[in-house]
């Protein structure tokens, strides 16, 4: 198969290639030219007309499979369907690989349990028929000592071996902040006799009642990772500390740090940090932790994933390009070559040729990114040119 995209402003790893040309050839990128309408015989042709394009998003933590099965506590709906919605959407935004952050632990106020974790990673990575390359961020709880073997199962189905180590207790991390810990809590809960203030003092009795827990899992962890070759995620780190302790035990990437200490530490131990598109977007953390545009400007993020709303991905790109912080290249980095690199994904992220050809022809409608095409190994996935009905 023989596709050629000319008249494209394509984005480079570090710079912009204007009325260039794009062939590919059986799924992969064969050329990029800086000739605007390159000719290729027997070619399929698509005219860009001057847009964008970009490599295929890369996605590293996205909520959205989880809520997209369990839209409220007491409802589960098919899990083949909830992928099938989540494909469309994120192919809509221009993403093209998605690790789904699957919780291995057993929440009763979502009606979740590690069965029903185990059985969702299994069905986003087996399902046949998929337009997305689909891999799972294996959320580790460190109070959930019983889910660390069914992750570490779950990940001899993956191509890429990814765990997140999450706490999500009060009094640290994301919730130093009690009374957004309330807020928190009180989202999940349709009780209106339900006693937060009772609920936060069973949980810090729990910490002090169990803290040989936490080591235990990190334990754990590390015998079973003796090889390292599984990507360790830290989550919501709030100090240097914590960060060492990461770093010990493998962690290489740091998601959402919670203070400018821990990722002062992160990026002195080498760490790729990621933060989310929201915050982005927002300008702030919707825990009253510190702005994810803060922590570009101090040079201290690489990787903006999808977090809990997939469309704020390729809006917080062109959002730290209007406010000043990036140029176009290393906002789009941040969605594409950085997370393929800490990912170990080497065949995809860059618009070079051998790489796949994952691409994303992307319009500006009134100064707003909006995505015409997005392509699979070459092949069109989604584009808005596409009749939704056609009538014979």
């Amino acid at each position: 198969m023989l596709t050629l995209i000319q008249n494209a402003n394509v984005v480079g790893y570090d710079e912009i290639l204007s009325n260039a040309s794009i062939l590919i050839r059986d799924g992969a990128i064969e050329r990029v030219d800086a000739t605007e309408y390159l000719t290729e015989p027997d070619a399929e042709v698509v005219d860009a007309a001057g847009a964008w394009v970009i490599p295929g998003i890369i996605d590293t933590h996205n909520d959205s499979l989880e809520t997209e099965i369990n839209p409220r506590p007491s409802v589960e709906l098919p899990r083949e369907f909830a992928l099938g919605n989540y494909e469309r959407r994120a192919l809509s935004t221009g993403v093209t690989s998605s690790f789904h952050a699957i919780s291995f632990a057993n929440i009763v106020s979502k009606g979740r349990t590690i069965e029903r974790s185990v059985e969702h990673a299994r069905l986003a990575v087996t399902s046949p028929n998929t337009l997305i390359d689909h891999q799972i961020l294996h959320r580790c709880d460190v109070w959930t000592p019983e889910g660390v073997g069914p992750i570490f199962e779950s990940l001899s189905s993956c191509s890429v071996r990814a765990v997140s180590i999450n706490d999500h207790m009060p009094g640290q991390g994301q919730f130093r902040d009690l009374e957004k810990f309330k807020e928190w809590i009180r989202a999940y809960r349709s009780d209106e006799s339900f006693d937060a203030d009772a609920e936060i003092e069973r949980r810090m009795q729990r910490i002090d009642r169990e803290r040989e827990t936490v080591q235990r899992v990190y334990n754990d962890i590390a015998e079973r990772n003796r090889n390292r070759d599984t990507i360790l995620v830290s989550h919501d780190d709030d100090s240097p500390e914590k960060v060492d302790r990461m770093v010990e035990l493998g962690a290489t990437v740091a998601e959402f740090p919670i203070t400018f200490e821990s990722s002062s530490r992160a990026r002195e131990r080498g760490m790729w940090i990621t933060v989310g598109a929201p915050n982005v977007v927002r300008g702030g953390s919707t825990s009253n932790n510190i702005s994810a545009r803060d922590l570009v400007e101090r040079n201290e993020a690489d990787i903006i994933c999808g977090d809990y709303h997939t469309p704020s991905l390729l809006l917080s790109a062109f959002v730290l390009v209007t406010q000043g912080y990036l140029a176009l290249p290393a906002a789009i980095r941040m969605l594409t070559a950085n997370p393929a690199d800490a990912f170990d994904m080497v065949d995809r992220g860059r618009i070079e040729p051998g790489r796949v050809a994952d691409l994303v022809v992307i319009d500006e409608i009134a100064g707003s990114p909006s995505v015409r095409m997005t392509m699979r190994g070459g092949r069109p996935v989604f584009s808005v040119d596409r009749p939704v009905l056609q009538l014979t």
